[in-house]
């Protein structure tokens, strides 16, 4: 089976770029149990980097893949942030504070998440990530644009990023939600990575099975090259013009599921990048993703890690099921 790293076209040079438009630092505790309106005593506390886009370069960096993350960072967080990662990600700056959320671990793996107010970005910052963004493009580049468009932003500024890069000859992967995936997925992307809830966002209706899984990811697939639909525990589903695929992964104890979906972005993007085609290209990411979830918050698995693990990973093709040729 093909590795990215041995089939990776220039390891010397970064060609993957991630934007995070709404970086954050996220602040993990644990308690055995969390109870509304108790006092909670804490003996652990992480604080790392966070947002989508930083969480894909992080992966990446994790499995020996170099990155180049861009984004906006303000006040004493935002310092903190730029601090916090090294000299692969780079900052446009901003007057407002970069966001601060909290989340909590209990025993059982349950997570509850209170993310702070977003920074509010000024048409000046914004052109000028764009100028950032359209410097580090060239031919084959991947964009990775991932997370949400904090106030301030165009409606449609992933979509303008989007075609800015393509203009370039750049593949972009998508991972966002509300109107910013659906105003962006029309600008064509290589990749788009919706979870149910924003599967079902964009498809306008709920999703209550698999094949209805299937039937809406095909659709996205008419616009998107490639759609991978994460399950969490129950996989993936991947659709592509040339057919779907379904992921089983192995069933493992959850230490923190932030960063899984990441993760299997980074992995996707580092296998397509490399010339694995599917359905090793989704085992590998769904693997990474399956074992990130093991990991404690801010840790991400290397690619010999997420190559052991890519062995537990069942494909089934589902062409003749879900993806008929009439």
């Amino acid at each position: 089976m093909a590795s990215p790293v041995e089939a990776s076209r220039r390891p010397d040079l970064p060609d993957i770029v991630t934007v995070t438009a709404n970086p954050a630092i996220d602040v993990y505790v644990r308690a055995e149990v969390l109870t509304p309106g108790a006092l909670h005593r804490t003996d652990e506390q992480i604080m790392v980097p966070g947002g989508k886009g930083l969480n894909v370069s992080r992966a990446l960096e994790a499995m020996g893949r170099p990155s180049l993350a861009l984004g906006f960072a303000g006040g004493m967080r935002g310092r903190w942030l730029a601090s916090a990662l090294p000299e692969w990600a780079q900052w446009v700056p901003i007057e407002g504070e970069t966001r601060l959320n909290l989340k909590i671990l209990e025993r059982d793996g349950r997570l509850t998440e209170l993310n702070g107010p977003s920074p509010e970005i000024d048409e000046a910052c914004w052109e000028r990530l764009t100028d950032e963004i359209v410097r580090a493009v060239r031919p084959g580049t991947w964009v990775v644009i991932a997370g949400n468009l904090p106030a301030g932003c165009p409606e449609d500024g992933y979509r303008r990023w989007m075609e800015a890069a393509t203009g370039r000859g750049a593949k972009v992967a998508l991972d966002a939600s509300g109107q910013a995936l659906r105003l962006a997925v029309e600008a064509r992307p290589a990749l788009v990575k919706p979870n149910l809830a924003e599967l079902a966002e964009w498809a306008g209706e709920p999703i209550t099975c698999l094949e209805d899984v299937a039937r809406h990811a095909r659709r996205m697939a008419e616009l998107a090259s490639c759609v991978v639909v994460s399950l969490g525990p129950e996989g993936a589903i991947a659709a592509t013009q040339a057919g779907m695929w379904r992921a089983r992964v192995p069933r493992v104890k959850v230490v923190s599921p932030v960063g899984a979906g990441d993760s299997l972005v980074a992995a996707m993007v580092h296998a397509l990048s490399s010339g694995i085609e599917m359905p090793d290209a989704l085992a590998f990411a769904c693997a990474a993703a399956t074992y990130k979830v093991q990991l404690s918050p801010g840790e991400f698995p290397t690619q010999r890690q997420v190559e052991a693990l890519q062995a537990q990973v069942h494909i089934e093709a589902w062409r003749d099921v879900l993806w008929p040729s009439s």
